[in-house]
């Protein structure tokens, strides 16, 4: 049997787009994006792997950004809210994550949030797992500082997101979102019981009510209960509105442990964040 042998002016263009498809399908879950060239292979490697479990455990993305080259004017918190946008990182319809950015030339460090991981990293939470990296990055463990970082929001995640949170305007200071309640399982369980034994206490006071003492006869309330709605008359008189300004709370401003401040990148998407130098 003779195999026909396929004209080349097919073959290439076949080839490329194979090629095409290998390359692209290998680049949809890069999340490592080592510009300034500060880790290994190995580190690479494990960084990738830890935020692929990450993303399993948590449907929430994060990216990892170096750079050693100079910005001029643009700031750290540009570049990582742009870089995230730009790429359309995130798992759901929000985007959630988080984009850590090192940057070697201000020797700065920049934590990106987006979608719900705004709500579970307040400003207070930032500033801790930046504060909790910073020694690795000193110290030019820059792979390990990655590791921190991703192990923190895993950590936050897990507590979820804390009681009286809220969103705020970075420019402003108004607060855009209401406070978030939360209860805990023993507050749960608590009101659980509490509703339970209003419930019981009720059920017997009416029951004793309701008891002819000192005689046998029972009401048949059951079949005596019926009724009919014959007529039903609703008389519309009027409506008063008053309306008067609620003042401002004291937390109604930027900051404090349960705010997370929001801010809206070149692209149009809010993003919170926060970082410091190393």
């Amino acid at each position: 049997m003779k195999c026909k042998k396929m004209p080349i002016v097919l073959t290439i263009p076949l080839l490329c787009g194979v090629l095409f498809t290998v390359c692209s399908a290998s680049a949809v879950g890069k999340r490592v994006y080592d510009e300034g060239k500060l880790f290994s292979g190995l580190e690479e490697t494990s960084l990738e792997e830890e935020i692929a479990r990450f993303q399993d455990d948590t449907g929430m993305d994060f990216v990892v950004l170096t750079n050693t080259l100079p910005h001029g004017n643009v700031s750290a918190e540009a570049i990582a809210d742009d870089f995230y946008d730009e790429h359309g990182f995130g798992l759901d319809e929000e985007h959630s994550g988080a984009l850590y950015y090192i940057d070697m030339s201000d020797r700065y460090h920049h934590l990106s949030t987006t979608g719900r991981m705004i709500d579970i990293m307040t400003d207070e939470r930032i500033q801790s797992a930046i504060d909790a990296c910073r020694p690795a990055l000193s110290a030019g463990n820059y792979g390990s500082a990655a590791l921190t970082m991703l192990d923190e929001l895993r950590l936050y995640h897990n507590a979820g997101i804390p009681e009286g949170q809220y969103r705020y305007d970075v420019l402003t200071g108004r607060r855009i979102t209401a406070r978030n309640k939360a209860l805990t399982s023993g507050e749960l369980a608590l009101s659980l019981a509490g509703g339970l034994v209003v419930a019981v206490v009720f059920v017997a006071v009416v029951t004793r009510r309701y008891k002819l003492k000192g005689s046998t006869y029972q009401y048949a309330y059951r079949q005596n209960c019926d009724m009919d709605l014959l007529e039903k008359e609703d008389q519309f008189l009027r409506t008063t509105t008053t309306q008067v300004r609620k003042a401002d709370s004291s937390g109604s401003s930027g900051g404090g442990s349960g705010g997370s401040g929001v801010h809206t990148g070149s692209s149009g998407t809010s993003h919170g964040g926060g970082g410091g130098r190393f």
